[in-house]
């Protein structure tokens, strides 16, 4: 490991979603941020983002993922440096980081069900949203989404609320947009003309005020409205969505962890998401679940 650690070149595995990207012609990069797992540069675009990843980072959908440890890299750029990429590389001051093969980030997939067994399945789906109520979420954020999950579901423009939610809170990926990412997430895993319909009006506000936030969370939020998310939050709205309240409780621990409020925030965009899905959903979408806005949701 520190003979590769001390090499020119840092072998790597490209997402796809930035795969076009990273083989363009060279051009200068803009380190936004540079931490021990994970170095984030700002390409063409402000929703363009690369974050190239040691192997113990979270396993971000558009990154650039190295098989070496955070404890065996040294970046050799701080923020505000430049770097050049393209040409399927990252040039560092000392070596370069190339991309020799792609990887497959997780994403949310439709979770289709039988019409017959719909009142079985959205009791399942209950018993699996109550897990979340254990969650220390905010309340606040979780009322916000299930608005915007609501409005959206209802075929009204979320244009206005996804406004209020886009950048708000400190970070490199606001809570609000966190929250919004649980919303397009879950409403993408649920899936149907309804539930796709309305991802699309959410992905679409979002695009439309996207330069509102930071670079990182829009291209995040990019990658949440076409479903990819790290690992453990697609486990976990997969469990949820699912109806699987096993899952679910063994998933929820680990996306509470990221970050500080990160999972949390996420949590609770997909709480209310479920939340405006028993209120407003297409039958048989949760009919049996309208109680769930009223649980849970502690942390303002």
């Amino acid at each position: 490991m520190a003979s590769a650690a001390h090499s020119s070149v840092w072998p790597a595995a490209v997402s796809p979603l930035l795969a076009a990207e990273l083989a363009a012609a060279p051009r200068c990069a803009r380190v936004l941020a540079a931490f021990p797992t994970a170095l984030y540069l700002l390409l063409d675009r402000h929703d363009r983002v690369l974050p190239v990843l040691a192997d113990d980072a979270l396993r971000l959908p558009t990154g650039l993922r190295l098989g070496l440890p955070s404890r065996a890299l040294d970046w050799g750029v701080a923020a505000g440096s430049e770097v050049l990429v393209g040409d399927g590389r990252v040039r560092l001051p000392q070596r370069d980081v190339v991309a020799l093969r792609e990887w497959r980030p997780s994403r949310v997939s439709p979770c289709l069900r039988e019409t017959s067994s719909a009142d079985c399945a959205d009791s399942a789906v209950a018993a699996a949203s109550r897990v979340l109520a254990s969650a220390d979420v905010s309340g606040v954020l979780r009322g916000l989404a299930a608005d915007v999950a609501g409005t959206a579901l209802r075929g009204g423009s979320t244009l206005l609320q996804v406004a209020a939610l886009v950048g708000a809170g400190p970070g490199l990926t606001p809570s609000g947009d966190d929250a919004l990412c649980g919303v397009l997430l879950a409403l993408r895993a649920v899936g149907g003309g309804a539930a796709d319909a309305a991802a699309a009006s959410v992905a679409g506000a979002v695009r439309a005020v996207a330069h509102a936030t930071t670079s990182l969370s829009a291209s995040l939020l990019g990658a949440a409205a076409q479903g990819y998310a790290v690992p453990e939050a697609v486990r976990l709205v997969r469990a949820t969505v699912g109806g699987d309240a096993r899952e679910t409780s063994l998933a929820l621990p680990a996306v509470l962890a990221i970050g500080h409020t990160s999972g949390a925030d996420l949590v609770a965009g997909l709480a209310g998401t479920i939340d405006a899905l028993a209120r407003h959903g297409p039958a048989p979408l949760f009919p049996s679940t309208p109680h769930l806005h009223t649980e849970g949701a502690s942390r303002a």
